[in-house]
């Protein structure tokens, strides 16, 4: 009877467990995904997608973690699911690894085309709005010398705003003379008056910056040579990446607590130096630790700097400066 009454009481705590919220479903993507443990991750992903059977963001993901499973006929179900919920994330389809083998596929071409569309759409509404945005912009005192100053362009986190980043870097930026543009992500991540924003797709991303970079250059005579791109979290993604499709156009990059992916870079190209910044206590501070390896492996400039007690967030004044200025030395 005791054994009974104990198994009854185990199966009620079973069955009244409290179901993970949302983020907690989502960090547990993340993790799983980060720790290469992708059974886990994918069944994450899918949890998500009967929570939410309309999210094509989602059952992109999951077709995704199908197919690093080994698993190409489940992963093309879900990749077009994906496209018909109108996923537009071209980049992410055309280039991430997860997805390179099934890529000779002809429905896996079928649909990439289906996408391409759905993001031509997207994008051009994207653009519309981006050129009509005015930017929180810091414009330093000309120099006696008459030298062309340098420019920051510094992306916020999921949810966040351009005026933070402003007012977070505006006194470094005063002393080294550096103009700073700080733009909001345009994308809102809820639907209340006072929502924040998010880098949701990186091909308007990465037009927006160029788009910033080439603007200053004309509006504010900045020097094309010294351009900084640093972001926070979900900007330092967008700089992570931008370091190999863009190194070009950066002369360095800052990616602060962010989360380094090997996979969205898997690229033959340069990358631009980079200043690798985060902290003891941010939880993806692992994903650097690689990335120091792949940039000393490729002899790409860099510093890694892991601030003693500091979290998720922006670090202090003094901390941006050392930044900033490693990233404006000529020789690294």
């Amino acid at each position: 009877m005791h054994r009974l009454a104990t198994l009854l009481v185990l199966f009620l705590a079973c069955t009244h467990a409290p179901a993970q919220t949302d983020r907690q479903l989502v960090d547990r993507f993340d993790r799983a995904e980060a720790n290469q443990q992708y059974d886990r991750a994918l069944e994450a992903a899918l949890a998500i997608t009967e929570r939410y059977p309309d999210s094509a963001t989602w059952a992109f993901n999951a077709g995704r973690m199908h197919a690093r499973l080994d698993q190409p006929d489940d992963a093309i179900a879900q990749l077009r699911r994906a496209a018909d919920l109108g996923y537009t994330g071209i980049n992410s389809f055309e280039q991430h690894a997860d997805l390179n083998p099934l890529r000779d596929r002809d429905d896996f071409k079928a649909i990439l085309e289906q996408i391409r569309a759905n993001a031509r759409k997207r994008f051009d509404a994207f653009k519309a709005e981006a050129l009509k945005h005015d930017p929180p912009t810091f414009i330093p005192q000309s120099g006696a010398d008459g030298t062309k100053p340098a420019v920051v362009i510094a992306l916020h986190g999921t949810g966040g705003r351009g005026q933070p980043m402003l007012d977070a870097l505006r006194a470094a930026c005063e002393q080294l003379g550096a103009i700073c543009i700080a733009p909001d992500a345009l994308r809102p991540v809820s639907n209340g008056p006072d929502a924040g924003f998010a880098w949701t797709y990186r091909d308007e991303s990465e037009w927006f910056v160029t788009h910033l970079i080439d603007k200053a250059v004309k509006d504010h005579n900045a020097d094309p040579d010294r351009v900084i791109l640093l972001g926070f979290s979900q900007g330092a993604n967008i700089a992570l990446v931008m370091a190999r499709t863009h190194a070009d156009r950066l002369p360095a990059v800052i990616p602060i607590c962010g989360h380094y992916e090997p996979a969205l870079t898997d690229t033959p190209a340069a990358t631009a130096p980079m200043y690798l910044l985060t902290g003891s206590r941010d939880n993806w501070k692992q994903t650097y630790l690689k990335a120091r390896d792949d940039l000393k492996a490729s002899d790409t400039p860099h510093q890694l700097r892991i601030v003693p007690g500091m979290g998720h967030q922006m670090p202090n004044p003094t901390e941006l400066r050392k930044a900033l200025e490693w990233a404006l030395t000529p020789d690294k």
